[in-house]
């Protein structure tokens, strides 16, 4: 899930970005962001959107066993599913500083308009939500100073212009057949009652 959560909001900035140009090559990409020692140093440009952090969303957090109705076996007892909150960093490396600047306010003006990502909620033109994510929230993350000295000294590169934003309630829930448990539902109950004189 966390692959096609990136991948769509990538598939969806890159339209929003190459509205409006003749030849529309990708834009941005699921990497790491620029660095001296890239492979990949004969473009001009990657602007990337980089995953660098994931936590678990505890205030909404599903306690305790889902227990689903199965017809007449019983009901199946489900693990309760996982919500993430993803940190997702969107840099531009350019050759000229100013497209690195033009494509960072584009990205800030993209999810200004499009905050939260709803099932049936698209807009003409947008990709849709894979199937399994139902909804997705989109806020600006703003981190210190030193905060972003440590995020860049851990990617072993220079500050490229970037955004960082928090992208909240992933939800993985995780089925499969084999592991469901399975607990018969009581039939029938027999109480004999005693009186005692």
């Amino acid at each position: 899930m966390i692959y096609e959560a990136l991948n769509f909001l990538k598939q969806n900035i890159d339209g929003y970005i190459n509205k409006g140009r003749t030849a529309a090559e990708p834009v941005m990409v699921l990497s790491n962001p620029w660095s001296n020692n890239d492979n990949s140093k004969n473009f001009s440009f990657l602007n990337s959107l980089s995953l660098i952090n994931i936590e678990e969303e505890r205030t909404f957090k599903t306690q305790g066993y889902q227990y689903i109705p199965n017809g007449k076996e019983g009901v199946i007892r489900k693990e309760p599913d996982i919500k993430l909150n993803l940190y997702v960093l969107f840099s531009a490396y350019n050759k000229n500083y100013e497209d690195a600047l033009k494509i960072t306010s584009k990205v800030v003006a993209y999810f200004q308009m499009h905050p939260v990502f709803q099932k049936g909620n698209s807009m003409k033109g947008e990709i849709v939500l894979p199937d399994g994510i139902d909804k997705l929230i989109v806020e600006l993350y703003s981190a210190s100073f030193e905060q972003q000295n440590q995020i860049w000294a851990s990617l072993s590169t220079g500050y490229l212009p970037s955004v960082i934003y928090k992208i909240r309630m992933l939800v993985i829930d995780a089925e499969s057949n084999e592991d469901k448990t399975i607990v018969p539902t009581i039939q029938k109950i027999n109480i004999d009652l005693k009186v005692e004189k």
